[in-house]
């Protein structure tokens, strides 16, 4: 019986014939010969180039000319790949002999460099091109130097080099050029990679900065329960409710430290307050130290924020609105105002004097014993009952008084000058009172200071009222303008 050929025996090489080796090694001494002719001569390529030019002109039919230039593309084109790549194979030779470091000391040389440089690096030689692909050069992934350049597959591609050694990103333009935010074709599809491999990419990332993406809220909440581990975040110019963020981030995000959202470009509001519970906030997140919300958030979430966040060191709410700050009222005395040592309330728009006024009173009688920075700088002035000048000189007093009497607080109050008011310029506030640049507004009725010739009870219980009446601490998250 005939043997079966077993199929799985690799079959042998038949010997190169005496032919093509004679045929080669004719071929060799050719192109040899035209190489060393072209080196000695350089007029050799323009006479390359005319004998081809004559060649042609002695061929009578069109279609072998065709076939010729064809040839002549091909072989040309074959020549100058495998120069390339014998001149790439003798630079990595010349570099890995001459170059000082070893391997694993450029690998760390190179995951201290940024990652634009770091790109550059790589493609300049395959010796810094496979020092360059270490996971730990991609550690830190910073992309906001060239937000123009960068794609999602390149972002992905990043991500899923660095594994399980990805420890923070920042993606996104920094640019405030509206042209150039809409022409960004970054999108937060290119952090899908952080919930690679059951989301083991992303279980060890510990920073994320995003900037003007185009996203949604349900695409980035995904995201970021895949980051367990994360301690930091900052999102900026995303247009998209922040309340489904936040109960992701309390959720999910239970070591995080520092939160930043930022919808000031979009005047986007936090969301509705029943849907947020602060509580959440306390138990699940022990360590958040610093919160900045630039976006439309009311007096009641502040409140409540600052009365319950006990390890809160730092309140940044710079640039927000629908607040007019009676959140400040007898917090000194417990909640995080014993721990708060920095609070940034710049050009909030709907900021009242009369709180700032009861808060610097607080402030100077020994309340926020923490307290090393404030900002109460605004370019449009606080908002004042309508002709009542005296809000003006009392807030000046005050600035000046804890100044005075809490040197260790560094104290930021900028105001543009008094601006005319019910079409009379001719009676300015005295320096004493410009210098506070408080400006006046028809939106609030006249109400007593604390501490004023009026009986401060009866203030006090009309503001209380009317907070109640105009809707200021209703569960909608915001609150609208009181009138």
């Amino acid at each position: 019986m005939a043997s079966v050929p077993n199929p799985k025996r690799r079959r042998c090489l038949c010997p190169t014939s005496d032919s093509d080796s004679d045929a080669s090694l004719q071929m060799d001494r050719c192109l040899q010969s035209t190489l060393a002719r072209a080196t000695a001569d350089p007029s050799i390529a323009t006479s390359v180039g005319l004998s081809l030019e004559r060649i042609l002109d002695s061929i009578p039919l069109q279609s072998d000319k065709d076939t010729l230039v064809q040839g002549a593309i091909n072989l040309a084109s074959s020549l100058l790949q495998a120069a390339i790549r014998s001149a790439r194979r003798f630079a990595t030779s010349h570099n890995s002999s001459v170059w000082p470091l070893p391997n694993d000391l450029t690998i760390n040389v190179f995951s201290r460099l940024d990652t634009q440089s770091l790109c550059f690096a790589a493609a300049s030689c395959m010796l810094f091109r496979r020092c360059a692909s270490d996971p730990s050069c991609y550690a830190n992934i910073d992309l906001t130097s060239c937000a123009d350049l960068v794609t999602d597959p390149v972002v992905s591609t990043m991500i899923q080099r660095a594994g399980k050694h990805l420890l923070s990103i920042k993606l996104g333009s920094l640019s405030q050029n509206e042209s150039i935010l809409e022409n960004s074709s970054l999108t937060v599809s290119c952090l899908a990679a952080l919930k690679s491999d059951g989301g083991a990419t992303g279980l060890l990332l510990q920073k994320l900065h995003l900037y003007n993406l185009k996203v949604g809220s349900n695409s980035l909440c995904s995201m970021l329960s895949a980051c367990k581990s994360l301690s930091e975040l900052e999102i900026v110019g995303i247009n998209c409710w922040f309340v489904h963020i936040l109960r992701t981030i309390f959720e999910h995000c239970r070591s995080i430290e520092h939160i930043c959202l930022d919808t000031s470009r979009f005047y986007m509001p936090i969301g509705s307050l029943a849907e947020l519970s602060v509580d959440e906030l306390i138990k699940n997140c022990p360590r958040l130290s610093s919160l900045a919300l630039r976006c439309r958030i009311g007096d009641d979430l502040l409140s409540a924020i600052v009365k319950e966040a006990r390890g809160l060191k730092s309140l940044d709410i710079s640039g927000s609105s629908s607040f007019s700050g009676i959140f400040l009222r007898d917090l000194g005395n417990g909640g995080s105002a014993n721990s708060l040592e920095t609070l940034i309330l710049r050009d909030c728009m709907h900021l009242r004097a009369k709180e700032v006024s009861r808060f610097l009173s607080a402030i100077c009688y020994g309340d926020w014993k923490s307290l090393r920075y404030v900002d109460i700088s605004n370019k449009k002035g606080l908002l004042v009952p309508h002709g009542s000048s005296g809000l003006r000189t009392r807030c000046a007093m005050e600035v000046s008084q804890v100044l005075r009497e809490r040197p260790e607080i560094q104290l930021m109050a900028d105001y543009p000058p008094i601006r005319c008011f019910d079409g009379d310029c001719s009676n300015l506030p005295s320096s004493s009172s410009s210098d506070s640049g408080l400006s006046s507004s028809d939106d609030e009725t006249s109400s007593s200071l604390p501490g004023s010739d009026n009986d401060t009870n009866t203030s006090s219980d009309n503001e209380t009222n009317s907070s109640s009446d105009d809707g200021t601490n209703s569960l909608s998250g915001y609150e609208t303008s009181s009138s």
